[in-house]
């Protein structure tokens, strides 16, 4: 029981660290560049955000204090198993990073590519970037479901399925339309 008192203090020391480290370094500016992070510029709003990211630090640090005091008291299976949902937090936190990482990746890059493509003139330009939009989805969606150990299998072979199709479906549609790019640069020579 000594424990979780100390827990608990210890809990609401490092949220109430994080709040104002949080407010010193103004965490909500990097926030509010995104387009969903613009509710974040009124000061009410501010302070519940840090007060979530907070919380959260609290319940992390206080699971670890219950786990002590489970182990204290020789209740290793519930020991055991809190010790496993206290190891998903940071696998969940990476697996959120990729994904914010892997959003940003993604939007960079489909601009990237259909500016290139409607610049050389490609046809269907809009079609072959949604297509890449979905691959670096599917692959980004992929490595941060391995990084949470769901179905790890599961997801590798699901993964390569998909990707190794969509390549076969990328190349036959390349090899089509290719043969009508050449037919076309034959009878107009003097176009790009």
């Amino acid at each position: 029981i000594i424990l979780i008192g100390i827990g608990w203090f210890f809990a609401w020391f490092v949220k109430r660290i994080i709040i104002r480290l949080s407010v010193i370094l103004k965490l909500d500016r990097f926030l509010i560049r995104f387009s969903w992070g613009k509710g974040l510029s009124n000061a009410d709003v501010q302070y519940g955000f840090y007060n979530f990211v907070g919380n959260i630090a609290f319940f992390i640090v206080l699971l670890v204090f219950i786990n002590f005091a489970l182990i204290t008291w020789e209740l290793n299976v519930l020991s055991d198993l809190l010790g496993k949902a206290i190891l998903f937090f940071p696998r969940f936190a990476t697996s959120l990073a990729i994904l914010g990482i892997g959003g940003l990746v993604v939007s960079w890059a489909t601009r990237v590519l259909l500016r290139a493509l409607l610049r050389e003139n490609i046809p269907h330009a809009t079609l072959i970037t949604l297509y890449a939009k979905t691959l670096l989805i599917i692959l980004f969606s992929a490595m941060a479901i391995i990084e949470m150990n769901i179905a790890r299998e599961i997801v590798i072979i699901g993964f390569a399925t998909i990707f190794i199709t969509l390549g076969v479906v990328m190349v036959v549609l390349t090899v089509v339309g290719g043969r009508e790019f050449i037919k076309k640069q034959e009878e107009y020579p003097d176009e790009k």
